[in-house]
């Protein structure tokens, strides 16, 4: 077993000093101070008087690090980078990947700022002044004499301009539609009546799966009770996989206000308050839930009149809307360019005709999503951050029931456990005899509503009832890697969990079923409850759980081949070598993973089929007394060894040889495998060339952390595995690379010392 180092490294940040006098901004400051202790690698601690201050503060330490990758996402959520950067250019409103001009016509045409912003000031007025003294901190920073060295990647850029309130809501409002509006970004920007003629850049004949983010973003999260844990306290350790790159990058901070919030975790970029982390009492961690978010409509049009469309036999007309964008020329010149975007009663008029929603004279379809008006998430994680136990906590999800796309595990102090899904999804009965769905009844994808009758319409109604939501305390453990949340360990089952929240009795992933032999392992290794650095290796020691299921069988069929060709042979002998993991130094890892990508797609590969009452282990044993199945085997295993041939790479290659990160001061090994491989320490890269695994834009481990606690005070290690900044030029950048690199983590304790302290200023309005 691995041993995990854990390290109290400082990094000297220096003393900064901000002249706001000379900012031009001085006479609009009042006497209120915002303390931000700078702790090592760039992690602030923000102490505050209000929710005000302390986003003014927050926003501040995230500028330091981060302005011009905030000030991008700004560009893009006000739909304007076609102004700067031209149509053609490619924009990430989600997780998916469209024009610029796509991305803008999104932005633009498919939110309701004005009505955003009432919501937040007349029902939410903590959130809007954590909101609103977000943007304050982060131009404070913009007019201090050290943001030229800190933004260099934007430095004279005509978009790096103050930010508004409005700004910073549009980008909370970007990251509640990540699994719903935004994968729908391009279908809806270019939709257009059948008649009309085709536009440029328009992506929907092949568009990326809107469930795309289902196993390249995910996570891992566990919850150990007293019952199973050595100090008979709660252990917690979270494991989100997201973008290293990009306005979905975690950043490492803690928040005070004394008396009323005390809170250390990560928040994602341009979010005012921590989303994974702990208190004193009770620490938590999230997963990208199964649940339904959206549903399609299908329209039954008028004849002759493709913009109407009928409901309970009456015709209605479809709402267009002009969105001009300003869109620079090869020229120079900035010139407006006009789209029409159509709603209807349901939602926004897409069409992406290679999922089959396609606008022709007969048919339309239409997005409803759940997502696109929650002004709750702020007050959902501000609750969630002032729990004071995993009870609690889940009174707090129930009584808010704001998380948008998400799980919660969580584990406090006393030993009580928590799993629950009490995300937001559509109050829809998901079975065949609902005649309102015409697809995705059986789990086929998403659901196709019927849009001919007005009792089908879910969207003007209230979301599906908390006390319907999957949730249960505990004392022992529970998991969750991205499958349905009625499953939380080797036995535990939640009984009646509806179908828009996940499908009941499905195989498990391949995460799913290297959690629970993860974990069953090491509560069965001796007779001692776990620690918390045993708790850690669960996610640290890079076991790949498809090697676990083939490698004995697949040594077998080596051996037993009676003819065998050289590329075979030769990968027979370096897979019999291979430790099983994916750690930098495992030799035989890339050509397994470059097999197995392959051969997990062969026909009737396994012996024994799944059964619901074993997920972890079924289906499993390959089916090597098949000749088909044996012969396809040794194939895809030599096709293997070829492709690691042409690009000039030995059948051993380490993994630190072709999975790293680019950084100023060199390559940095990174760890872990992919989804289809089980392992749970996830490592997304590009695909395989001469240079390596394309590291253009890494998905996986992002902000680790374990929680326990010791004579009643949190005990937590973590690391933000790419570092708290993007500007290449900080140290911040990348030091805690190096560190994930050797699975070294961070102490945090509650009262870590500061290296540098700034006392700021909050402007009074």
């Amino acid at each position: 077993m691995r041993k995990i180092r854990v390290w109290a490294a400082g990094i000297a940040l220096g003393c900064l000093s901000f002249p706001l006098s000379n900012s031009g901004m001085a006479s609009e400051f009042a006497s209120e101070h915002v303390t931000v202790a700078w702790m090592p690698h760039g992690i602030p601690h923000i102490t505050a008087r209000d929710f005000r201050g302390l986003g003014f503060g927050t926003g501040y330490a995230y500028a330091r690090y981060n302005a011009c990758l905030l000030l991008d996402t700004v560009i893009t959520v006000n739909g304007e980078r076609s102004r700067y950067f031209g149509a053609d250019g490619e924009a990430t409103p989600g997780f998916q990947t469209v024009s610029n001009l796509d991305s803008d016509v999104f932005f633009r045409g498919y939110f309701d700022p004005n009505a955003l912003e009432s919501e937040y000031r007349k029902h939410h007025a903590r959130a809007w002044q954590l909101i609103s003294g977000y943007a304050a901190g982060v131009n404070s920073f913009l007019g201090s004499a050290n943001a030229v060295g800190q933004m260099a990647s934007c430095n004279g850029k005509p978009w790096v301009h103050p930010v508004t309130p409005r700004d910073i809501m549009m980008v909370i409002a970007q990251k509640s539609v990540l699994t719903s509006g935004s994968a729908f970004a391009g279908a809806f920007a270019s939709a257009s009546p059948p008649d009309a003629p085709s536009r440029a850049n328009d992506r929907s004949a092949a568009p990326e799966p809107a469930d795309k983010h289902i196993g390249s973003v995910g996570s891992n999260a566990y919850a150990f009770g007293s019952d199973v844990t050595q100090a008979h306290t709660g252990i917690l350790v979270g494991n989100p996989h997201f973008p290293w790159n990009g306005p979905n990058r975690f950043f490492e901070l803690r928040q005070t206000i004394p008396g009323q919030i005390d809170v250390r975790g990560a928040a994602l970029g341009g979010f005012p308050l921590v989303n994974i982390g702990y208190n004193n009492d009770v620490a938590w961690s999230h997963t990208v839930s199964t649940g339904q978010r959206f549903t399609i409509f299908r329209l039954a049009l008028v004849p002759g009149h493709p913009d109407q469309y009928l409901v309970d036999g009456k015709a209605e007309t479809m709402d267009r809307r002009a969105i001009t964008v300003p869109v620079l020329t090869s020229a120079g010149t900035v010139v407006p360019q006009t789209r029409t975007v159509f709603w209807t009663r349901f939602g926004a008029v897409v069409v992406a005709k290679g999922r089959g929603l396609q606008w022709d004279d007969k048919q339309a379809f239409a997005l409803g999503d759940s997502e696109r008006n929650n002004t709750r998430l702020i007050d959902q994680w501000l609750r969630i951050g002032t729990a004071t136990s995993s009870s609690d906590l889940l009174a707090g999800l129930k009584e808010v029931h704001g998380l948008p796309w998400v799980n919660t595990v969580a584990a406090d102090r006393s030993g009580t456990i928590l799993m629950a899904d009490e995300s937001i999804v559509p109050a829809i009965t998901v079975s065949p005899e609902n005649h309102c769905i015409l697809r995705g009844a059986t789990g086929g994808g998403p659901l196709v509503m019927d849009g001919s009758h007005s009792a089908c319409d879910w969207t003007t109604a209230p979301p599906l009832s908390t006390d319907l939501m999957p949730a249960v305390l505990r004392k022992d453990y529970v998991f969750n890697s991205n499958d349905p949340a009625w499953a939380f360990n080797k036995n535990g089952r939640m009984a009646n969990v509806p179908p828009i929240v996940g499908m009941m009795g499905k195989p498990l992933r391949p995460r799913s079923r290297m959690s629970i032999l993860a974990v069953e392992s090491r509560l069965k290794a001796d007779h001692s409850a776990l620690t918390p650095d045993e708790a850690a290796n669960i996610v640290l020691d890079d076991r790949n759980y498809a090697a676990t299921l083939v490698q004995p069988a697949l040594a077998a069929l080596c051996h037993g081949a009676e003819q065998r060709t050289a590329e075979q042979d030769g990968a027979c002998g370096a897979l019999e070598k291979w430790d099983g993991r994916d750690t930098p130094q495992s030799e035989g890892a890339v050509l397994f993973r470059e097999f197995w990508q392959k051969a997990r797609n062969i026909p009737d590969l396994w012996s024994v089929a799944f059964t619901p009452d074993d997920l972890p282990d079924t289906p499993g044993t390959l089916a090597v007394t098949n000749p088909v199945v044996r012969q396809a085997l040794l194939d895809t295993l030599g096709a293997a060894a070829q492709k690691l041939q042409s690009l000039h790479f030995p059948l051993s290659v380490p993994l630190a040889a072709v999975q790293y990160r680019e950084t100023p001061r060199g390559k940095v090994a990174v760890p872990g495998g992919r989804e289809f491989e089980g392992t749970l320490n996830i490592a997304g890269f590009g695909a395989l060339g001469t240079d390596g695994y394309g590291h253009a834009d890494i998905v996986g481990t992002s902000y680790l952390q374990v929680v326990s606690w010791e004579k009643g005070l949190p005990k937590a290690r973590a690391i933000l595995t790419y570092g708290q900044s993007a500007e290449t030029n900080l140290p911040e950048y990348d030091d805690q690379t190096e560190l994930y690199a050797r699975s070294q983590l961070l102490r945090q304790p509650f009262d870590q010392p500061a290296i540098s302290t700034e006392h700021l200023q909050v402007p009074s309005h």
